[in-house]
């Protein structure tokens, strides 16, 4: 057993943040990442270099609610006072919501049971939402949009949906999507994905062939065909990063 496992404090963190200028949540060779930032800040207040983990990884330009990661460390830690610290030296568009200590058993990634992603479209440019929704310039109809996400509904093989990329699991690119609401807002529409995971771009690759479908480019009938080619050149393009937003991680 790796000596990982042998530290005897486990912490679980909530985050909230502003994906904008980062290159994802997970470290990249070039750019800046939300992990990255927030293990330098970590490693400057405790002695030892915990390695931080996430509940999986978020694309670049992608915002997150109530992304979860966890640490583990040798030391028993005022969690407030920490807290505290880590917000006043992280950036301002990175917040930690919670710090609380774990059982050691807890793992940010495989202990979870499924993610809750909103896209947020924008019925106009606006300036000030410019950086949180997606602004889509051509009519949408809503029945066209609600019967295409009802066609993903239950579980699938999402290869179609799946950039290169995603990481391998036993289940491959088997995934179960538990809901799809679309909920009308004042500003636009924003569309809800709850499901047992998503893999690489899934959430982002389904908006955008959602789209289509609500525009009539794509007929809601291809969505099984485009599902059973496990095919990712069947589907449509991917949404833009900026519209998503990782909004809970269910345990």
């Amino acid at each position: 057993m790796s000596s990982y496992h042998n530290f005897p404090y486990s912490y679980k963190m909530t985050i909230a943040y502003d994906g904008a200028a980062y290159c994802g949540w997970q470290r990249q060779p070039h750019g800046t990442s939300i992990q990255e930032t927030i293990e330098e800040k970590l490693n400057t207040i405790l002695p030892e270099k915990p390695q931080l983990i996430g509940s999986g990884r978020t694309d670049a330009g992608v915002h997150a609610k109530a992304q979860v990661a966890h640490f583990r460390t040798h030391s028993l830690l005022d969690t407030d006072k920490i807290q505290h610290s880590l917000n006043s030296l992280l950036p301002k568009e990175i917040r930690i919501l919670e710090l609380q200590e774990t059982d050691a058993l807890f793992h940010a990634r495989y202990s979870a049971k499924g993610k809750v992603y909103h896209y947020h479209l924008a019925k106009k440019h606006d300036p000030f939402e410019r950086r949180y929704r997606l602004f889509v310039g051509r009519p949408l109809n809503l029945d066209l949009l609600k019967q295409g996400a009802s066609l993903f509904l239950g579980t699938h093989d999402f290869t179609s949906f799946a950039n290169v990329g995603s990481a391998g699991t036993k289940n491959g690119a088997v995934r179960t999507i538990h809901r799809i609401d679309v909920v009308e807002e004042p500003q636009g529409l924003r569309l809800e994905f709850e499901g047992t995971g998503f893999l690489y771009k899934m959430v982002r690759n389904l908006v955008g062939t959602l789209l289509d479908v609500a525009s009539g480019k794509l007929a809601p009938e291809k969505i099984p065909e485009i599902l059973a080619a496990k095919d990712r050149r069947r589907a449509q393009k991917a949404a833009a990063a900026h519209g998503l937003f990782l909004v809970e991680v269910l345990y």
